[in-house]
């Protein structure tokens, strides 16, 4: 604290000069420790923000060591959960490997007891029995080798008779719709119309060449084909379909005039 001078010690030059000293060092001092005072606010400022950033940084460890916490918690649940599965699995699988293992068991001893009555049994009886077995067995596979061939052979009949029927329907549709007939009576019921078609049962010298006539019946649906003629020259039937004369008549006619064009393309 300075000291208070009396104002006779203030007019001695060297009185005030040396307090004028000492207020100088005083004031040195003073900023000395203002100086030293500033540094250690700037320390404190820069621990401060360092301490600043280290606890964010403890936060953001603290959030990261959270997270795999959380990460470590799941993941030990699903190892629970797949342990779990996996014992109920094994479970499964021991309780299907018991119950072969007890149908095994069970066919073996069915299997013993069979051979045990085998063992009781005369060894010439059961040679017949295996020869009979045998003979069983190959006429089996003879009349299974038969059978096949039957099917086979039915299967063609049964595709050849598909075909037959898809060109009959089609030529029963084009009579129907009344576009290639050669023939229609008054009344419109009768209608006469080539056909090609030859018969399973039928031999023909040249199937390309071979025409024969269809009659249809517009009214019932019926139809009938040509087989051959009668002594008048009337085309005859086949089946038991009802034709008048006068379309039998016409019909002869028209297998008269397929004959002369025959014989004249073959001259």
């Amino acid at each position: 604290m300075a000291q208070v001078l009396s104002l006779k010690e203030l007019r001695t030059s060297s009185v005030l000069k040396a307090e004028i000293s000492k207020l100088e060092e005083e004031k040195s001092q003073l900023l000395e420790q203002l100086e030293r005072q500033k540094q250690i606010e700037k320390k404190l400022r820069e621990d401060l923000v360092e301490q600043k950033k280290d606890f964010e940084h403890l936060e953001k460890q603290f959030d990261h060591f959270a997270g795999i916490e959380a990460e470590y918690e799941a993941l030990q649940q699903q190892v629970q959960l797949e342990r779990l599965e996996q014992l109920i699995e094994n479970d499964k699988k021991e309780a299907q490997n018991k119950a072969q293992l007890q149908k095994l068991r069970t066919e073996l001893k069915e299997a013993q007891d069979e051979l045990r009555e085998l063992k009781q049994l005369d060894p010439q009886r059961l040679k017949r029995q295996v020869a009979d077995l045998k003979k069983k067995s190959q006429q089996q596979s003879v009349d299974n080798q038969n059978l096949n061939t039957a099917l086979v052979a039915a299967r063609k009949e049964a595709k050849e008779i598909a075909a037959e029927r898809d060109k009959l329907q089609a030529q029963l549709k084009a009579s129907q719709n009344g576009t290639d007939f050669f023939w229609q009576s008054v009344d419109g019921t009768w209608v006469l119309y080539e056909s090609s078609v030859v018969l399973k049962d039928e031999t023909v010298e040249d199937p390309d060449k071979f025409k024969r006539i269809r009659v249809f019946n517009s009214v019932t649906g019926m139809s009938a084909l040509s087989n051959g003629k009668d002594e008048n020259d009337h085309a005859l039937w086949l089946g038991n379909l009802e034709v008048p004369a006068d379309v039998s008549a016409e019909a002869g006619k028209r297998m008269l005039a397929i004959a002369a064009e025959l014989e004249e393309k073959a001259d």
